[in-house]
């Protein structure tokens, strides 16, 4: 029979658990119903009034509960926890304690029940905020390259570099997979955003890189795929959304594809074919609307050749090709890139430094192997560490003024180094940087003009498209030869 309570503490009672938002069902120390709250009713699907003066193994009996973790409790007074299934498909987390007269007796058993399927939702709608803030992320990266001090969209003006905008921008509005190649430091990330933010997608996912050869064989595939808990050792408990997820919607730049391991590349072609993966561990197949943008400096024809990369992948992914050249090949941009880095870091670092013309004269002759990065990397080292406002050729690093010394003619004059004798009248000393760069380019045309017979021997001289030297002629208002 029920333990018998007062009015008073029954009425206290009811008021505390109907409070409280999870389930709460109260037991006498017997095992016998002394009441429940509307939350219990809500989350279980049991009606309390029929409970009343009933023993809880009544809820067993009639396969309303599968297991009763009160009466667990009443055998040997432990407090318990229990994950239970309920009919109804709710997975419920179950704690059952005791409750003790003053007098040391137990007066009865309290079970609080949780219901995990509100949770699981509610981690559920975690990961989609966490997937949404990874894009607002990405995306306000995105918009700090464009606007603020540390843009790197590309900078230049030659036949080649506005080739490869024209078909970057054409290519943008389809959805086709793309492959960039291009020796190191040309910049086939820098495109691969670019087209991206050029496309429709730019307003319905992210742009997610993924360095194919950061990350060993193992760890990429469960960094591309994700992976259900328990797929492995380690693994979180709740999973984790892969790179392809990340990218649902948007564009996913695979870099140095020429690392991505043979043993994942007929993984990899079954995504591009079918547009949906399978997480680690699990069974279910997963759609993914992404675009796949490749990039290497590998030469992937030789490999295939080779039999190291996939042949049928190769062709997969080699849909559009994009070839970036190396900047020793388009040389018309290398003085709008020291402009626009320098320019950069003046403002990141507060300073008002400039080139001189020796020094200036020596960055546009160097074959730059690392190429833009190279260049963005030795403006900012030279701006960070000369001593004064006028940035020198003693401030250049070791090996732009050894090739400097090398290539120089004898005497310091003619050939390619027009600026070795550039007169003060015509350069100023200091003032603007753009005024002084623009003199300087002025003087080096006239210079290149007056050392040529015609306009074709002037633009060969200057390593620039006969179409440029044309403009920039009559830009600063130089006759030369026709």
């Amino acid at each position: 029979m029920p333990a018998r309570f007062s009015q008073k503490t029954l009425s206290i009672a009811r008021a505390l658990i109907e409070s409280v938002h999870d389930g709460m069902y109260i037991a006498d120390h017997e095992g016998y119903y002394i009441m429940a709250n509307e939350a219990f009713e809500r989350i279980t699907g049991i009606n309390r009034q029929e409970m009343v003066g009933r023993h809880t193994q009544y809820m067993i009996d009639n396969n309303w509960v599968p297991r009763a973790v009160n009466l667990e409790v009443l055998k040997d007074f432990q407090t318990r926890s229990r994950i239970v299934q309920y009919p109804s498909g709710r997975q419920l987390l179950v704690t059952a304690a005791m409750l003790w007269r003053d007098n040391g007796n137990p007066a009865a058993v309290v079970s609080t029940l949780r219901d995990l399927t509100e949770l699981n939702l509610i981690n559920e709608e975690l990961k989609n905020s966490q997937v949404m803030i990874e894009r607002f992320k990405k995306r306000i990266e995105y918009l700090e390259e464009t606007l603020g001090s540390t843009n790197k969209f590309f900078i230049g003006q030659s036949t080649d570099f506005r080739r490869t905008l024209s078909l970057a921008k054409k290519v943008a509005g389809s959805d086709a997979t793309i492959m960039i190649t291009g020796p190191s430091g040309v910049g086939k990330d820098v495109l691969a955003q670019f087209i991206h933010y050029q496309s429709r997608r730019k307003n319905s996912g992210s742009f997610v890189k993924v360095d194919c050869a950061a990350l060993p064989a193992n760890l990429l595939e469960s960094e591309l795929f994700g992976y259900d808990k328990g797929a492995f050792t380690d693994a979180r408990t709740q999973g984790k959304q892969g790179m392809f997820e990340l990218a649902n919607g948007g564009t996913l730049f695979l870099d140095e594809i020429g690392e991505f391991p043979f043993e994942l590349q007929s993984k990899l072609l079954n995504v591009l074919q079918d547009r949906q993966i399978k997480h680690l561990g699990g069974l279910a197949t997963i759609p993914v609307d992404v675009r796949i943008i490749a990039a290497t400096n590998m030469n992937l024809e030789q490999m295939v050749r080779e039999r190291k990369f996939r042949e049928d992948l190769y062709y997969r992914l080699n849909v559009i090709p994009m070839f970036i050249p190396p900047l020793r090949e388009r040389r018309e941009d290398i003085l709008p890139m020291i402009k626009h880095f320098l320019k950069i870091y003046n403002q990141n670092y507060n300073t008002g430094k400039f080139l001189s013309i020796e020094a200036l004269n020596a960055l546009m002759n160097y074959d730059w192997p690392g190429n833009v990065r190279e260049v963005r990397n030795t403006i900012e080292r030279m701006v960070v560490t000369s001593s004064d406002d006028v940035i020198t050729h003693h401030d250049l690093p070791g090996e732009i003024r050894k090739a400097y010394r090398a290539e120089r003619p004898e005497g310091g004059g003619g050939g390619t180094y027009l600026l070795n004798a550039a007169s003060p009248d015509s350069v100023p000393a200091a003032g603007p940087l753009k005024e002084a760069l623009d003199a300087v380019e002025k003087e080096l045309i006239r210079r290149a003009l007056e050392a040529s017979p015609n306009l074709f021997e002037a633009a060969r001289l200057l390593q620039i498209d006969l179409s440029t030297l044309t403009r920039k002629n009559k830009k600063f208002g130089l006759t030369g030869n026709r």
